[in-house]
């Protein structure tokens, strides 16, 4: 894939084969334009990154459908990123997409795809109200009728009513394609300082073997274990910061969000499990990056009848490797309540310094606890 050398990327937003055909409106021409402004956006080294809808197992629309795949004229080329989602916006925090464009330091969107009434529409509302510069090139986008509108008047709709003027600049193709062009001649005098700047590495949650854990993504068969071990113990919850969760629907939503966000490449969350028996015992986190910055801050939560056995230090230490040598992070910080004294003394052990304290930040059972803060720097020269 091309370095992205400019803060713009290239939304393809659903041209699945499954909906690709001549039911659309004006199906050859929004083909041939999305075409155009792929290969303008390749050879103007605008990354183009690519969505796909999944209705669901058993739907005939999910992964490992034909219909699921992008359609072949438009398809990515090897490296091009590509981000499922399961629900309207391809920028709902479950995508990891939305993630991934602040970590590259994304300002503008170019939103192309399927279907205008749909997909793009929340895609293009989501993006404004996510702040960025939106984009939507003429003819770039389609729908089909359906039994309360024809596939014309739905388009015009959105693009000639509803989005311009209020959630985006809705260009000539030409236009957006000469916009391309110039941003990346622009661009050019600042590339050299672009690629000098010191940036921490996409590189997402790769399984880390400790011994006696495996730390490793989140799946959907961890449900049981996490209900019995961790996650749906309210103590156990309040003391991580979270609230629990009791049944199995609520772990999925859970898992839904954590396995969406592992796309974007900045997500950093493993399930601790035991080596021994594949058991999910807890989990730990970065669960805040500031990729700016360079550093991240370190959660745990390991289930009660698991604690005391050294499984949370052994966790927090591996993360802390990982975070220096794998991530990039020039500082590694964790925080604690004074009244979590487990969770003190795997700071202690990890050989955390103490940097200060928020005064009364947490507030339970009529009475305030402060918020301790810890650090440790990456050594000179790293």
């Amino acid at each position: 894939m091309k370095m992205n050398n400019n803060n713009t990327v290239l939304l393809v937003v659903d041209i699945q084969k499954g909906i690709t055909d001549e039911r659309l409106y004006e199906f050859d021409k929004f083909v041939s334009n999305v075409t155009a402004l792929i290969e303008a956006g390749r050879n103007n080294n605008t990354e183009v990154i690519y969505v796909r809808h999944d209705d669901g197992e058993g739907s005939g629309f999910s992964a490992g459908d034909d219909a699921f795949e992008i359609y072949e004229a438009i398809a990515p080329l090897p490296g091009e990123k590509i981000f499922d989602k399961k629900v309207n916006s391809a920028l709902h925090e479950n995508t990891g997409l939305l993630t991934y464009l602040e970590n590259q330091n994304v300002r503008r969107l170019i939103i192309t795809g399927l279907q205008t009434d749909f997909c793009i529409d929340a895609t293009v509302k989501s993006a404004f109200e996510h702040g960025f510069e939106v984009f939507v090139p003429q003819g770039c986008n389609s729908t089909k009728e359906n039994r309360y509108v024809d596939a014309k008047t739905a388009y015009e709709f959105y693009n000639r009513f509803m989005w311009p003027g209020r959630y985006a600049k809705c260009l000539p193709v030409e236009e957006t394609i000469e916009m391309l062009k110039n941003e990346s001649e622009k661009d050019a005098e600042n590339r050299h300082s672009a690629q000098t700047k010191r940036s921490i590495k996409a590189c997402g949650t790769e399984s880390i073997d400790t011994g006696r854990l495996l730390l490793r993504r989140f799946e959907y068969s961890d449900t049981d274990s996490m209900l019995k071990n961790w996650v749906a113990d309210e103590e156990n919850q309040w003391m991580y910061g979270e609230p629990p969760y009791p049944t199995k629907e609520a772990v999925k939503g859970l898992l839904d969000s954590y396995i969406g966000r592992y796309q974007s490449g900045y997500y950093y969350r493993w399930a601790v499990t035991l080596k021994e028996t594949g058991e999910c015992i807890g989990q730990a986190a970065y669960f805040l990056v500031d990729a700016e910055n360079h550093f991240g801050e370190i959660e745990y939560c390991i289930g009660k009848v698991f604690q005391g056995k050294g499984y949370a230090t052994e966790a927090a230490k591996a993360l802390i490797e990982y975070g220096f040598d794998r991530i990039g992070f020039h500082k590694v910080q964790i925080c604690v309540r004074p009244s979590n004294k487990a969770s003190k003394k795997v700071i202690e052990k990890c050989a955390f310094e103490f940097d200060g304290a928020l005064k009364d930040y947490f507030y339970r059972d009529g009475a305030y606890e402060d918020r301790l803060y810890y650090s440790l720097i990456a050594k000179d020269g790293e």
